[in-house]
This record gives structure tokens, C-alpha cells and sequence, in this order.
């Protein structure tokens, strides 16, 4: 057994978290009631009674709700105590909105990263040490100990820690705004972990980090045989005795468990399985498209710039501002030739504007995200850009319109435009995250309200009937956006698995990067890359079963689906 530290940056990001609602119907009228002709009396509780007749506790809880939002006051006469509307509740009814509750708090979370794949976990739910603390205790520097670094990222997705930052799920907090600039803290963290190359196992990784065992193994045995590890008895002794004179007050404190680090689950209103009609499928989703559209391509080449260059035409024709972001493989010519592709556009004498980055994302998705006149839209998989000679490979896409998942999309792509070196990035990256952050209060605030009702025209009805909820039909499917290494561990998942699993790689341009692993209950589709900002679905559902159907039956590409090693024939 081998004492080693695995290297973390540690951040500390900044966010407002907001518990709102809009206010309930008998809320609503409770105060247009008490604001209409109340003169300087107001109305009594007995009013209020005879003209809602409702219990009386559904009449104290809407008045203390408009007490403490400032909207009604109380007021005594004669002994009797009435309610009047503020001069704020005036307002507020004859502005003929409805009416919301929001309060913001402002926070702060320790957010660490391990820098060998770049996944998260909170500061609170790790033992951490400083280099400071192994030199004291061990009088030997922290990188006798440490794995090298194989990432070197020093800026932070605030879209990859949404998942991460605390929120009262009881009190219904929700995410409203994560500060894009996320501070990286000063100093050398680490986490202590205990590797034994024989049995290979590691000791001390959080549940979301198993994946990385594999590794952790290959680059602990490798720095072991190049003997850049401290292995002497004496130095692991020293070691071991720094873990145990911790063990005795981390054992008093209960570690909560650490959640999967799955991006955001949304469900699918629409499904595609071949790249022509997953073509079909974010035309039609952009085609409503209204004020933006944001096109995001993995490996763009010259035959897909050419489909990039016509998709943004037809939206800036209809005033639609497009931007652009786009990787591509490690060739320099290929990268000039898209860039002057992409800039030959910008001579158009269009209504909408175009933005594109000049040098290649590590960004490695492919979707399309646009805002409607009904909300925001998302299409989001492979053979977006595909043409009609691939209109039969095998290319899943799902079509999502669920605004509180599609805003921590746009705050990813907010981040991925953050990262770019390119002048005009940030222009970008502000757009996003503000379309974001109203997204998700917009979906908050409507979503817990109820269906849209008539105003009633007169006060003289006996009762007023308070509106239940609307029904919810459930989705027959989902899609669970994971990013970098845990998109590899989901496919890793897939591929091991005893039951029968089967695996299609498109085998033409320009998806050769790739691939479709799954079984009939969850497929992982999107790039076969390790690059820590590949962008992968977990689809589940009734697409699942498709796919299996499809892939199983060796539709989908050029060799058809092939079978794992230990599948079912």
C-alpha cells in the first residue's frame, strides 16, 4: 500500500441562491379586494371571510404572505383591527401582473478540482491537506508525494458547478446566478489516498470519482517505476502517522453523500435516430428562433462550415443574432480556411448579426440553442450538420424544451465562450449568461402557478373558487447531460456491462470522433474524446429502446452495429 496525494486547485465561487413564487390566486384577489375602494378603513377579517368563504387558515396565511412582502398593513379602529393595501400593493394590482414573491442571497462555495480529469467536488465533502501541512508533518515537500498534474486549467465553467452549489430543496431555493469569475485560491491543495498496484485498488476517492481509479492506477505505477514517488519506509511511516493523527476528528464528522455528477436531467419532448432527420429536427427547432441562436459544432470541417454558413444566414434574414462556436481537428490550414469562411459572412448585408470564435474551442458538443416566442429551445446530439448523403447514419438527437435545463446549458456554453482567447468572446459569454439566468427565474416563477384564469368582474359572487394545479403528463424519456471524464465513465459503464450491449461508431466523416454505446434501457451518444469539455447524453427511455431496436438490427452505419465482447447474441 502506497501513500499518495492526487493534486486539487480549489476555487471559490460566488452565487445567489432565491426562494420566489408567484403568489396564489386567492393571494391575488385577497389583495386586489383589500386595495379596491378601502378609503382609509380598509376591510376586516369578517369581511374577507364572508366574501372568500374559505377556512379561515387559508385567509391568515395569504395576509401574513402580503404582510411581509410589504403589500398590506394592518391598522386598528375602534378596537377592530383592518387590513389596507400599501401604496406598493396598489401598485402592484394596477399593473395588472401577476404578482411574485423573490428574496436573494448571496453565497459562497469552495468548489475543488482534481488535475488529472477535471472533475468537481465541493471543499466540505473532502479531507483535503496543503503542502503546508505535509511539510510540517512529514518534513518532505507535497510533490514527494503527488501525482503529476496532467491538467492545467486555471479558469472555472460556473455552468459545471451549478450541480454542486448548496440550495434548501425543503424551503424550493433554487440557482439564480453563479458568478462567471470564480476566484482560484491561493495555495497547493491535495487529497491523500492510499493505492494498492497489487489488488489494484485506491483508497479515499468520493463515490463521484470512482472512474478515476483506473488512472490514478496507471500514473502511481508509472512515477513508482520511475521512483519520483516517496515509497521509503521512513517517508511513508511519517505519512501514515499524519493520516492517523487526522483520522480521530474526521471520523467525528458525518461526510454527506456525494450526489452523481450529472450536469442536468431534462426531459425529451421529441426524438431523432438518423442523421437526416436529426437535420430536420434543429431546422424546425430554429425556424421559430426569434432574438438568438447559438450554434456549437465539434470537429467543424470544410464540408460542415459550408451548412454552418447557410443555417446562419437563414436566421440573420429573419433578424436572428447567431453565434458560433466551433472546434475542430489539430490542422493550422484547416483552421484559416474556416475562419475565413466563417468571417466571408459577415460582408452580408443582413438584419442579424453574427459572432463566431477565431481560435478552435476545447469545447467538443454539438447543439443548437435558440430563444422563442414560447421559451427556450434545444436540440441536442449528433447530424445536426449533417447533408443528404448521411441522411441514414445512425445519429441520435433529441429535441428539449425545458427552460430550467436548457438555462444551465446556455450557462455552460457561457462558460465555454469565457475560456476563449478571442476579443469578441466575452460579448458572447455575457449574453448567455444573462438569457440563463432569466430563464431559470422565469421558469421558477411560472412553473409553481397555477393555470391562467378570467379576472372575475365582480365582487358580489358568494365565493370565489381558488384553482388547483394543472395535471402533468409524464415524459416518456429523458436526457442527462455529463461532461468530460463522466461521460467517459458512463460509456465505460455501458460497455462492461453483463447484459447485452451494443456499440455503433459512424465510420464516415465527419463523425468519426463519435460513438453509440448502450443497451435497451440507456445509451451514451457523443465524442469518444477524454478532452474534459466533452459534452455527452445519457438518454434513457423510450429513445433507448429505438436505438436498441435500430442498432441491434445493424442499421446506422457503414458496417452496421457490432456486439460487444460477452453479449447476447
Amino acid at each position: 500500500m502506497i501513500h499518495i496525494l492526487l493534486p486539487l486547485d480549489l476555487f471559490r465561487v460566488s452565487y445567489d441562491v432565491a426562494v420566489g413564487r408567484p403568489y396564489s390566486r386567492l393571494e391575488q384577489l385577497l389583495l386586489r379586494l383589500i386595495g379596491e375602494d378601502q378609503g382609509d378603513e380598509g376591510r376586516t377579517f369578517e369581511e374577507l371571510r364572508q366574501v372568500f368563504q374559505v377556512h379561515d387558515r387559508l385567509l391568515i396565511e395569504g395576509l401574513v404572505t402580503l404582510l411581509r412582502e410589504g403589500w398590506v398593513a394592518m391598522v386598528q379602529s375602534d378596537q377592530e383591527i383592518r387590513y389596507v393595501a400599501t401604496a406598493e400593493g396598489l401598485l402592484t394590482t394596477s399593473s395588472g401582473r401577476r404578482p411574485v414573491s423573490l428574496r436573494v442571497q448571496h453565497r459562497q462555495q469552495n468548489i475543488v478540482r482534481e488535475l488529472m480529469s477535471c472533475q468537481l467536488a465541493r471543499q466540505s465533502d473532502l479531507d483535503l491537506v496543503t503542502a503546508r501541512d505535509v511539510r510540517r508533518k512529514t518534513n518532505r515537500g507535497a510533490r514527494s508525494f503527488a501525482l503529476m498534474a496532467r491538467q492545467h486549467r486555471k479558469t472555472l465553467n460556473g455552468g459545471e458547478t451549478e450541480w454542486l452549489l448548496p440550495r434548501n430543496a425543503d424551503e424550493q431555493q433554487w440557482i439564480r446566478r453563479i458568478d462567471s469569475n470564480a476566484r482560484l485560491v491561493r495555495g497547493r491543495y491535495y487529497l491523500p489516498l492510499r493505492v494498492d498496484l497489487e489488488k489494484a485498488t485506491v483508497l479515499g476517492l468520493p463515490a463521484n470519482w470512482s472512474h478515476l481509479t483506473p488512472l490514478i492506477l496507471e500514473e502511481t505505477e508509472q512515477e513508482y517505476q520511475n521512483q519520483s514517488l516517496a515509497t521509503g519506509p521512513a517517508a511513508q511511516e511519517r505519512f501514515e502517522k499524519m493520516i492517523k493523527e487526522w483520522q480521530w476528528g474526521r471520523d467525528r464528522v458525518r461526510r454527506p453523500s456525494v450526489q452523481a455528477a450529472e450536469l442536468v436531467t431534462v426531459p425529451y419532448v421529441e426524438t431523432a435516430l438518423l442523421a437526416g432527420d436529426s437535420r430536420r429536427l434543429a431546422e424546425r427547432a430554429l425556424a421559430d428562433a426569434t432574438t438568438h441562436a447559438l450554434i456549437v459544432v465539434s470537429q467543424l470541417d470544410d464540408q460542415q462550415v459550408a451548412r454552418v454558413i447557410e443555417v446562419s444566414a437563414n436566421l440573420r434574414g429573419r433578424g436572428v443574432g447567431v453565434d458560433v462556436l466551433w472546434s475542430c481537428a489539430n490542422d493550422e490550414a484547416l483552421r484559416k480556411r474556416l475562419v475565413n469562411a466563417l468571417g466571408a459572412t459577415r460582408t452580408k448585408d443582413l438584419a442579424g448579426k453574427v459572432l463566431f470564435n477565431r481560435t478552435p474551442t476545447d469545447a467538443l458538443a454539438d447543439l443548437v440553442l435558440a430563444t422563442t416566442d414560447t421559451g427556450p429551445v434545444a436540440v441536442v446530439g449528433t447530424g445536426l450538420l449533417s447533408v443528404a448523403a448521411q441522411d441514414e447514419a445512425l445519429s441520435p438527437a433529441v429535441l428539449v424544451r425545458d427552460a430550467r435545463g436548457l438555462s444551465n446549458l446556455a450557462l455552460l456554453a457561457s462558460g465555454w465562450w469565457q475560456e476563449s482567447p478571442d476579443d469578441n468572446a466575452e460579448l458572447a459569454a455575457s449574453r448567455w449568461r444573462h438569457l440563463s439566468e432569466k430563464w431559470v427565474e422565469e421558469a421558477v416563477l411560472s412553473g409553481a402557478a397555477p393555470g391562467t384564469e378570467e379576472a372575475e368582474t365582480s365582487w358580489d359572487m358568494p365565493t370565489v373558487a381558488v384553482p388547483s394545479s394543472p395535471s402533468v403528463n409524464e415524459d416518456s424519456g429523458t436526457a442527462t447531460l455529463l461532461i468530460g471524464a463522466e461521460g467517459l465513465a458512463a460509456r465505460n459503464r455501458l460497455t462492461g456491462s453483463s447484459v447485452a450491449t451494443v456499440a455503433s461508431r459512424r465510420l464516415r466523416k465527419p463523425w468519426d470522433s463519435v460513438s453509440l454505446v448502450g443497451t435497451a434501457e440507456e445509451w451514451v451518444v457523443g465524442p469518444d474524446n477524454p478532452s474534459v469539455s466533452a459534452l455527452v447524453l445519457l438518454l434513457r427511455g423510450r429513445v433507448a429502446a429505438e436505438l436498441w431496436a435500430q442498432a441491434g438490427n445493424g442499421q446506422g452505419s457503414d458496417e452496421g452495429g457490432e456486439r460487444l465482447a460477452g453479449a447476447e447474441s
